[in-house]
């Protein structure tokens, strides 16, 4: 049987073959209509000589003062000598040679025939054409040659207008033909249709060859699909590990939890009906065209989310959205009993950091293997950096932090620069750890960036500044959200329906997002900002000038506020630079109708200088530390 590859090459060949042999053929009928078109050319030189000569004779024999055709068919001299010029005319070569005109009807007629006594017409004969361009003769008022091709020769239809005051009144017609020259016609035949012979039996092999690749492809394929599960199995792996590029998927493990006491208990076919079930929650749970789903072994998957670039959020929703639908779905096993299925998931978010796939696979497997020794029915990052940093969460810390709701926010004052009031608030992101003690955002979101994780927290965040805003109609609350949430389907579903539910809430609440590369490169982020903006939310973009500062970009999304890097605010009593940024995004913000606040004021010097450059808001230590709502004065 032909190889994949070699068959590739195979039809390749046959199809680059085919259109040489298209064009070729295409060049041999141009060159067969160039020689006829230089055959005719050559031949009808003196023909055409000839004819007008008749034509100047027929026209100098007439007078200009009467219609041409009445004078001839009332002056029988006239006729004879036309036609005695014409029957002159006649040849081997020219068949016939006749004088027509136009009745009023615009039908043709016979007024002089120059053939022999037993063809000729008779005077007022009809004549009946069959080609449009016998009446471009009358538009035109130019001699006209109508050419019909045959196998072995061509006939011509050779057209002079005669005119009398500008006005075509007689028609002069010669029908002649050329014999084609034999040799270059047998010549050029032969090669045409040895061309089309080959030509078919390329197109024959390459059809056959396509047929059996395709079978071939159906074999193949069937050879590497679980008959199960109906997902890869590991025979595709070792075919295609080495093709597969580590920069466009994160890779996670997947082994179903206790599958073994599953069998142990309800028997084989229950467990392979479980399998099955998972393989099309997988299947359902992933995108067709992008991510690869393998059975790796008995009750273990794998699975390469695909990647975008700047986004790998999309691809680590897929794997939460798998996990999720698993422990949703109950798993019958006869007519009156269910039971419930969950999974532990590994996964490894940078496969591309390592050299090979088995390399980047060990990954996930450790990731997998954590999630087991914690309990199973969880997903872990695998991620070295978290074991180093004693001062960090772990994700599994978070993650039961999540559950029993020990998530809370701080506030800090958001304040009027001239009045020195409160106009709102800012919701900052802490963690009660279980001895009682506080975990900042610093602990927190390197641990848990560019996971699932993160959106979970923002969910719980967005959910305890809905609960503050409804239950205090009098406050205005910003809360921090990042590039994965804006593209997250989850997190505008809760905005927007908070928006339609109470009137004006969408205007209390605003969303701050740090402008970096992830942000700009991304246009479905763009798009929903913009949504956001139309469902009447105010856009705050955060730490403006810490180093990736587009000012193109604030005009694109209809930026409301900017808040100005704390590090430069700090700096800006003693650093010169510093000052002249601060100024300079301060004079840019006024001149587009941007509103600015100043974050990390921690001094009565840095407010006076703030309020001397005209900055509309301020935020810091000065004006009081992040806190609890009831703890503030409102």
């Amino acid at each position: 049987m032909i190889t994949l590859k070699n068959s590739f090459y195979l039809i390749l060949f046959s199809f680059l073959s085919s259109v040489f042999l298209i064009f070729l053929l295409l060049g041999i009928i141009k060159l067969e209509d160039k020689i006829q078109s230089e055959m005719i050319e050559i031949s009808t030189a003196d023909v055409k000589s000839i004819v007008q000569n008749s034509a100047d004779l027929i026209q100098n024999t007439l007078s200009i003062d009467e219609n041409f055709p009445k004078q001839i068919l009332k002056n029988h001299a006239y006729h004879k000598k036309i036609e005695t010029n014409l029957e002159t005319l006649v040849t081997q070569n020219i068949k016939y040679a006749y004088l027509l005109y136009k009745d009023k009807r615009g039908v043709f007629r016979f007024l002089v025939d120059g053939a022999k006594k037993s063809n000729k017409a008779f005077v007022n004969q009809k004549f009946d054409i069959d080609n449009e361009k016998w009446i471009d003769v009358y538009k035109t008022k130019k001699p006209l040659i109508i050419e019909n091709k045959f196998l072995t020769q061509i006939s011509i239809t050779y057209l002079v207008p005669i005119l009398n005051k500008d006005k075509v009144q007689l028609l002069l017609v010669i029908d002649f033909s050329i014999k084609k020259v034999k040799e270059i016609n047998k010549i050029i035949t032969w090669i045409k249709s040895a061309l089309i012979a080959t030509l078919f039996i390329l197109i024959l092999f390459l059809l056959v060859l396509l047929i059996q690749s395709k079978r071939y492809n159906i074999v193949k394929k069937t050879a590497y699909i679980d008959k199960l599960t109906n997902v890869y199995n590991r025979n595709y792996l070792q075919e295609y590990e080495s093709f597969i590029n580590l920069d466009d998927y994160i890779i996670a493990a997947i082994d179903i939890d206790y599958f073994k006491l599953v069998n142990d208990t309800y028997g084989h076919d229950i467990g392979d009906k479980i399998l099955k079930n998972i393989g099309r929650i997988i299947l359902n749970s992933t995108r067709k065209k992008d991510d690869i789903v393998i059975r790796y072994g008995g009750e273990e998957f794998l699975i390469l989310a695909k990647t975008k670039r700047n986004d790998s959020y999309t691809a680590i929703n897929v794997i939460e959205r798998v996990f999720t639908n698993i422990q949703k779905e109950k798993f019958q096993i006869n007519e009156n009993e269910d039971i419930d299925i969950t999974v532990s998931v590994g996964v490894n978010l940078e496969p591309h950091k390592s050299k090979t796939f088995s390399k980047a696979f060990k990954l996930a497997d450790i990731a997998l293997y954590t999630a087991k020794n914690k309990g199973r029915n969880n997903i872990q990052i695998y991620n070295e950096n978290i074991s180093n940093d004693s001062n960090k969460l772990s994700i599994n810390e978070i993650k039961e932090a999540l559950e029993e709701k020990r998530v809370i926010c701080h506030y800090q004052k958001i304040v009027d620069t001239k009045t020195q009031n409160t106009v709102k608030y800012e919701a900052l992101l802490r963690i009660v750890k279980k001895d009682g003690t506080i975990a900042y955002p610093n602990e927190i979101l390197s641990v848990i960036n560019g996971t699932f994780i993160l959106r979970n927290i923002s969910k719980r965040v967005l959910n305890i500044c809905f609960e503050k805003l409804i239950s205090n109609k009098n406050i205005l609350i910003n809360i921090n959200l990042n590039p994965q949430d804006i593209v997250n389907d989850t997190i505008l579903s809760m905005l927007e329906d908070m928006s339609i539910k109470y009137d004006d809430f969408a205007n209390r609440l605003g969303i701050e997002i740090t402008e970096n590369e992830d942000l700009t490169n991304n246009k479905e982020a763009k798009i929903n900002l913009l949504r956001l903006k139309k469902w009447g939310y105010k856009i705050y973009i955060d730490d403006f000038g810490s180093g990736y500062s587009n000012f193109t970009y604030l005009a694109q999304i209809k930026t409301d506020f900017i808040k100005i890097d704390g590090d430069l605010i700090e700096k800006i009593l003693t650093d010169k630079i510093s000052f002249m940024l601060v100024k300079s995004i301060i004079g840019f913000a006024k001149d587009a109708g941007i509103k600015v606040i100043a974050e990390y004021v921690s001094s009565e010097e840095i407010y006076y200088k703030l309020k001397e450059l005209d900055v509309d808001y301020l935020q810091g230590f000065y004006f009081g530390k992040p806190c609890e709502l009831e703890d503030q004065e409102i």
